[in-house]
């Protein structure tokens, strides 16, 4: 088993690299790579600046992120344990994991274009379509909370990806972010409700991803 590499997030070269030699090897499929991380770990951040990069180095890079995956909240409501869903929402159970592992696993043909969903933060639901991965796109990036958990169809993604990744955040920071996101957003509509949320649900999700995700390729520490 190859040996796990950890770096910082400021290493790029390092993941460059990596990525440069997979692709060599690989020029005929795309390059899918999974990066896992806790609410507030930088990870949409993260992903976004290290696809550029790739673009400008490899090839043509994008990201695509689990969270047009997230089930609607019509589906939400007619589920048996719907007020626990609806609280949950973000959740692992909350997800279309079925239909998320079926586009990983048509990613790596680069003969078709593919649409994706994406998330509407306003709406609150995915916008089916929105994405489009055209044939020129040579790696992508998958960036979600659960792309490296054991749990049950979660579990394997791992097989359709070349490359796994897990950020990782100091606690105190991961939560100063998630207030500030609920903040900015409009969700919490003052600090304390904020505080509330980060401390129920999404400290709740974060400690789920660390006991529970596998140990990744590649560990990127945050500063």
């Amino acid at each position: 088993m190859e040996e796990r590499l950890t770096i910082y997030d400021d290493q790029i070269d390092i993941l460059v690299s990596r990525i440069r030699n997979l692709y060599n090897k690989n020029e005929s499929k795309r390059i899918v790579i999974s990066l896992a991380g806790v609410p507030g770990a930088g990870k949409t951040t993260f992903a976004n600046r290290i696809s550029s990069i790739f673009t400008n180095k490899i090839a043509k890079t994008m990201v695509i992120s689990q969270d047009g995956y997230h089930l609607y909240r019509s589906e939400l409501q007619v589920l048996s344990n719907s007020e626990e869903a609806i609280r949950r929402r973000g959740a692992p159970f909350t997800f279309n994991v079925k239909s998320f592992l079926k586009l990983i696993s048509i990613l790596k043909n680069k003969s078709d274009v593919i649409k994706v969903p994406s998330f509407d933060h306003k709406l609150k639901d995915p916008v089916e379509d929105d994405i489009i991965v055209d044939k020129d796109v040579s790696i992508i990036i998958l960036e979600g909370n659960y792309v490296s958990l054991k749990d049950e169809i979660w579990n394997d993604i791992s097989s359709y990806v070349d490359d796994t990744w897990f950020i990782s955040t100091p606690e105190s920071l991961v939560r100063s972010r998630i207030i500030k996101r609920h903040l900015d957003s409009g969700i919490a509509s003052n600090e304390q409700e904020a505080i509330e949320r980060a401390d129920g649900s999404d400290l709740q999700n974060a400690k789920y991803i660390i006991e529970n995700s596998k140990a990744t390729n590649v560990l990127i520490l945050t500063r």
